[in-house]
């Protein structure tokens, strides 16, 4: 612990910094790029410059008396994480990439927040037998969260979208979003839920879940750990409104029956679809969109886009022709693919591909092999590395391919791998794909007719 010392920051260049903290200290970190650290024993060894700047959230590892000693009330910025770490802890670190490793074991914590005994029994029940996890409290109403989260810290929510008088959207926007606390919507009844879910989405939710049907819980367990180990990778989503982009006709050069554009999504996706679609214009090529969602949930999708964009988007339907300005939503729990023909896209139920149903693997890889006019291939935020293999396919073929930047992603997995197999020739960030979709579109129609 030589270079380290009470008071003094940490930061610049220094690099695979590996020590064990004292049991008596406590190290708070500043999340922002280079990263910078303190050593405290002592409320006063917190610059006073951190403390006034309340836009720059830390991490703060340490025994948990001793954080409550060194910062009564933890008057701190939103979205600090609280590492409760007792006996001491090694850590490492390394400033000037932002990078900070726990070296030592401690589980993630989750709070459950539900209106039903037996739903927080059965998700305690799963969630524990997970490795590395515990549950530190079971709430039935929103109201009782904040207070949950100050006394527990915990790294995610379970959150139910039925709590009696404050429903789970409003819980997410009132208590969860301020907090910048990961949150997994897990929820029931799709046809009630799907607009609550997506108001919760848009106020900073991660990602959404379907409760299983009684007795068949076990079910869940895989998708239910997948999805809160990628909530703990995720950034959280913010609700900030881009300035919208306004379209003339004159910027307009292409003919859309010429194109097909094809859109991969995951966790984060809902968002930046929306993002996209509603920084459009009217007049569009069709457009095919496998983004992972429950049964259910993918026509209040389909739905909310439908009512916020100047063309038609639908939850997709075996049979439906692939038509100018059309959006088809892949129907959660199936499959969307072109037809031979080109003209149509058909979906069923078939087995899941790389754990997925629907697949963008499956909707690439189709698009490759049936599209008759040209194809862009755009590929966003989401955890894993669904269509990246389809992506790859395309790219071979002569499609456009174009990758959400991991700046902007939520989760830079689906993207990452695209690049990584050399499978995409544009990342944009995501205020940028819009417009990036029109100038491309423009460039290959007068390309064409040069």
């Amino acid at each position: 612990m030589s270079q380290l010392h009470l008071g003094e920051i940490i930061s610049g260049d220094q690099g695979a910094i590996q020590f064990s903290l004292p049991t008596n200290l406590v190290l708070v970190w500043r999340d922002k790029f280079p990263a910078e650290a303190v050593i405290c024993e002592k409320a006063e060894d917190i610059p006073s410059s951190w403390k006034n700047d309340s836009k720059t959230s830390w991490k703060i590892f340490g025994e948990f008396k001793n954080i409550k000693n060194i910062l009564p009330g933890f008057n701190v910025p939103a979205g600090t994480k609280i590492v409760d770490v007792a006996q001491g802890v090694t850590l490492q670190m390394n400033l000037s990439k932002g990078v900070i490793r726990y070296m030592g074991k401690r589980k993630k914590r989750v709070v459950v927040v539900d209106d039903s005994s037996t739903i927080r029994k059965l998700l305690r029940h799963i969630i524990e037998s997970f490795e590395g996890w515990e549950v530190v409290a079971e709430i039935e109403n929103a109201e009782a969260i904040p207070e949950a989260i100050k006394a527990h810290h915990p790294d995610l929510v379970t959150l139910d979208l039925h709590l009696g008088e404050v429903n789970g959207a409003e819980a997410m926007k009132k208590f969860l979003a301020p907090r910048k606390v990961p949150t997994l919507i897990v929820t029931s009844q799709p046809r009630k839920d799907g607009g609550l879910v997506m108001e919760a989405l848009e106020a900073g939710a991660l990602d959404y879940l379907q409760k299983p049907e009684s007795g068949k819980w076990d079910t869940m367990r895989e998708e239910l750990l997948f999805k809160m180990e990628s909530a703990l990778k995720s950034k959280w989503q913010t609700s900030e409104k881009a300035v919208k982009k306004t379209w003339n006709k004159g910027e307009f050069n292409f003919i859309p029956e010429d194109f097909i554009i094809g859109i991969g999504s995951s966790t984060g996706g809902t968002q930046a679809l929306q993002h996209i679609f509603t920084n459009l214009p009217a007049n569009i090529p069709p457009i095919l969109v496998t983004q992972h969602i429950p049964a259910g949930f993918s026509k209040a999708l389909a739905e909310r886009l439908d009512k916020l964009c100047p063309f038609e988007v639908k939850e997709a339907e075996d049979g439906d022709d692939l038509i100018p300005n059309r959006v088809l939503i892949a129907p959660g729990d199936h499959h969307m693919r072109l037809s031979k023909s080109g003209k149509k896209v058909e979906v069923f139920a078939g087995e899941p591909v790389d754990r997925f149903r629907p697949s963008v693997e499956v909707m690439f890889q189709s698009i490759a092999q049936n599209a008759k006019n040209q194809i862009i291939a755009v590929m966003l935020t989401g955890m894993g590395k669904d269509g990246s293999k389809g992506m790859l396919e395309l790219h071979s073929k002569g499609a456009l391919t174009i990758a959400q930047d991991e700046a902007s992603c939520v989760v830079f997995g689906m993207p990452k791998e695209a690049i990584r197999l050399g499978a995409v020739d544009i990342i944009s960030p995501l205020p940028e794909i819009a417009e990036t979709l029109m100038t491309e579109l423009n460039r290959k129609s007068l390309k064409r007719k040069i």
